[in-house]
């Protein structure tokens, strides 16, 4: 009898769209392992801690603020990470606004609106609010107001489209797919950046606490396996558009940890 394995994925976009990115990985997986595994989309921190601690997914890929709240519930000692395309460990998100806005540094937006990423982006929300921060800018009092978009293309066209003053998408986002996006009527040269978060870790994989260390092995050791550079590896890759899988430890997210006040 094959064993289920359910992995569950915190999306920033929807969930029809993150099903498919993650699609060719989990079909890669059921190959490699033999297990019968399911990628499971969740909508928000609250059904994602609840499917944590009922025990109904055993994996979950998550932005590393999600992670260091819940740790207690993981295996600590058993983290891999999504290395971003180009192989880093780490990413930053971008605050773009429109050319010929009249905006030109982060202090031009108060009394303007600026749309942020969700609330389980560690780039697009938790760096991002600190971006803020340290430019003197309390989002609460000091822009006319602020809101949660979803994925980077959604963000970027509500500045395109004039919606909101700003935005913060992740720093890759401008560079990729371009093509794609001036096909939608988005010309992303009429974007600019004014300033980048500080560098956060990428999404960290983590296994439930429960679950059977053989099991876990077996799943990392297909993950770490993949390759970029191989042009079977890299179909499977782009589309979740992650570089591949590296081993993490704990102790790499305790900045993220006084970044939002939570003990190891």
């Amino acid at each position: 009898m094959k064993q289920d394995i359910t992995i569950a994925v915190l999306p920033c976009s929807d969930v029809e769209r993150t099903f498919k990115k993650f699609h060719p990985l989990a079909t890669y997986l059921k190959e490699q392992t033999g297990y019968d595994v399911e990628i499971r989309i969740l909508k928000d921190f609250t059904e994602f801690e609840w499917a944590i601690k009922n025990g109904d997914i055993d994996f979950a890929l998550q932005d590393p603020h999600t992670y260091v709240r819940l740790a207690k519930l993981f295996k600590k000692d058993a983290l891999i990470r999504a290395l971003t395309r180009e192989g880093g460990a780490s990413q930053n998100g971008a605050l773009i606004v429109r050319k010929g806005s009249g905006i030109k540094n982060i202090g031009d937006l108060r009394g303007k609106t600026v749309m942020f990423g969700p609330k389980l982006s560690a780039t697009k929300w938790i760096a991002a609010k600190e971006l803020f921060q340290e430019n003197g800018i309390n989002i609460n009092k000091d822009l006319r107001a602020f809101s949660h978009g979803g994925c980077c293309e959604d963000i970027a066209f509500n500045v395109y489209l004039h919606e909101v003053d700003a935005g913060v998408v992740c720093d890759h986002f401008l560079e990729e797919h371009a093509e794609d996006r001036n096909e939608l009527g988005m010309d992303t040269t009429q974007l600019i950046v004014i300033g980048k978060t500080r560098s956060v870790p990428t999404r960290v994989l983590t296994a439930r606490k429960e679950l059977n260390s053989s099991v876990v092995a077996r799943i990392y050791a297909a993950l770490l396996r993949l390759d970029k550079k191989n042009p079977q590896h890299a179909k499977i890759l782009y589309p979740a558009e992650i570089g591949g899988f590296q081993k993490s430890r704990d102790k790499e997210y305790d900045r993220i940890r006084s970044l939002i006040g939570v003990n190891r």
